[in-house]
C-alpha cells in the first residue's frame, strides 16, 4: 500500500480532481463515493481509503464511515479491514502474494454494495540507477536554470511494460542564527533545550509519473524524469534526499492514470478541478451510481540517493543563500517585562538571544531568521547521513 504521505497525495488528487477505463463524461461532484486502495508484498497494515466527493467551491476530505471492507484472493481467502480513523480502513499486518488475484468488497452503511475489477499482483524490476544534473538553461517556473532528477530501470524478464513512480523528497534547512529561548506566555522566557537552527523538510510528490514499453525491443527505460527542482529553490541548498517508489503496473491501470494526467494536463494544474471523471475499476453492484478511484495490488520497489550543491558544481550551479535577508534586519530590542504584550502582537518574530541582567533586553527577529521548525521538524530523520 502506498506510505501515509502518497495516501495523502491521493486523497487530495481524489477529491480535487474528480476521478473515476476510459470516457470522460460530465457529472455532479457531491457525494460520489471514493475509493483507493492498493495491496503489496510488503508485511504491514495494507490501507483503503473511502470517502465522499466534497461541492465544488469547498474541497474537503468526507470520510465514508461504518463500511465493511474486504480483500478476497482466487485462492478463497478473505482479508478483513478495520475502521482504524474516519474513512481510513486498514488489513491486519499481512502481505500479499505475486501471481495472486486481488479483489476489494465494501459494503457501506447505506447498504451500497461496492466491488473492484481483480487485480493480479505482479512483481516489479529494480530500479537500477538514479542520477542528477543541472540544467543552465532550463527555465522552471519563470525561473532560468533548474536540477532534474531522473531514473533508468529494466526488467530482465521482459514482462513489464508499464511503470508508475511516486517519491518523497527531505531537504536540510539551516537558519542564520539561532534562537536561544522560547517563549512560554506571559512575560515567561526560558532557554531553549533542543536547538532548531537545522530542521529537515519533507514534500511527496503532487504529479503523475507514468511510462510504457509495449513495442519496444525490452523493457527499458532511461533517463525518465522523476523530479524537477527550480535552481533558486532552497531546497538543494545544502543537502537534498529522494525516495523513490517504482510500481509495475496492468494496462487497465496504465490507462487509467494516463488519462488522468492528460485531464489534469488540459485544467492548468494536478489540483484543479475538472469538469468529468475517468472511470476507475471499482463499480456499484445495487444500482447505478458512479464510483471513483483505483484499486491495485503490485510489488513496491524503492531506492533512496542524496545530493549536495558539490554534485552540480561544474555545470555552474550556485546554490542560493536562504535567509540571506536575515543578514540586513535590525533585530527588535525588547525589555523582558513587556516580551508577552510585543508577542502577542507580533506572532512573527522570534527570541533570537539577550543580553543584560536582571530587566533583560531580549532580541527579536522573524522566525524564519533563527527558528526553522516552521519550515520543517528538527529532529533528524533516521536515514539521514
Amino acid at each position: 500500500m502506498y506510505n501515509i504521505h502518497r495516501t495523502t497525495i491521493l486523497i487530495l488528487l481524489l477529491l480535487t480532481c474528480c476521478v473515476e477505463p476510459y470516457p470522460i463524461k460530465s457529472t455532479t461532484y457531491e457525494g460520489i463515493l471514493v475509493v483507493e486502495g492498493f495491496i503489496s508484498t510488503d508485511i504491514k497494515q495494507h490501507q483503503v481509503v473511502i470517502s465522499r466527493t466534497s461541492p465544488i467551491d469547498k474541497p474537503e476530505f468526507i470520510p465514508e464511515t461504518g463500511a465493511v471492507v474486504s480483500i478476497t484472493d482466487n485462492y478463497g481467502g478473505s482479508i478483513p479491514l478495520a475502521e482504524n480513523a474516519p474513512g481510513i480502513y486498514l488489513t491486519p499486518p499481512t502481505k500479499g502474494n505475486i501471481g495472486n488475484t486481488y479483489t476489494l468488497h465494501i459494503a457501506t452503511q447505506s447498504g451500497q454494495q461496492l466491488t473492484s475489477e481483480g487485480v493480479t499482483l505482479k512483481d516489479t524490476p529494480d530500479i537500477q540507477n538514479i542520477y542528477a544534473a543541472y540544467l543552465p538553461d532550463l527555465t522552471v517556473g519563470g525561473t532560468k536554470g533548474g536540477i532534474q532528477i531522473y531514473l533508468d530501470t529494466q526488467d530482465p524478464t521482459g514482462q513489464a511494460h508499464y511503470y508508475r513512480w511516486d517519491y518523497e523528497a527531505t531537504w536540510e534547512i539551516h537558519t542564520p542564527f539561532d534562537s536561544e529561548f522560547i517563549w512560554l506566555g506571559g512575560n515567561e522566557v526560558v532557554f531553549r533545550d533542543v536547538p532548531v537552527s537545522t530542521c529537515y523538510a519533507t514534500d511527496t510528490s503532487a504529479n503523475i509519473i507514468i511510462q510504457s514499453t509495449q513495442g519496444l525491443s525490452d523493457s527499458k527505460v532511461t533517463g525518465q524524469v522523476i523530479q524537477t527542482i527550480k535552481g533558486d529553490s532552497p531546497s538543494m541548498a545544502i543537502k537534498y534526499s529522494i525516495l523513490i517508489r517504482q510500481y509495475a503496473i496492468s494496462e487497465n491501470s496504465f490507462l487509467y492514470w494516463k488519462t488522468l494526467k492528460e485531464v489534469n494536463q488540459s485544467q492548468g494544474t494536478l489540483y484543479d478541478t475538472q469538469p468529468g471523471t475517468v472511470n476507475g475499476n471499482i463499480t456499484s453492484l445495487t444500482d447505478n451510481q458512479t464510483v471513483l478511484g483505483y484499486f491495485d495490488a503490485g510489488v513496491v520497489k524503492e531506492m533512496r540517493v542524496f545530493f549536495t550543491p558539490k554534485d552540480f558544481k561544474a555545470s555552474g550551479y550556485i546554490p542560493p543563500d536562504y535567509g540571506n535577508d536575515c543578514l540586513f534586519i535590525t533585530a527588535f530590542q525588547v525589555p523582558d517585562s513587556q516580551i508577552g504584550d510585543f508577542l502577542s502582537k507580533n506572532p512573527g518574530l522570534e527570541i533570537e538571544g539577550a543580553t543584560g541582567s536582571g530587566p533583560s533586553t531580549l532580541y527579536l527577529l522573524p522566525k524564519h531568521c533563527c527558528d526553522c521548525t516552521s519550515q520543517g521538524t528538527n529532529i533528524m530523520p533516521p536515514f539521514w547521513q
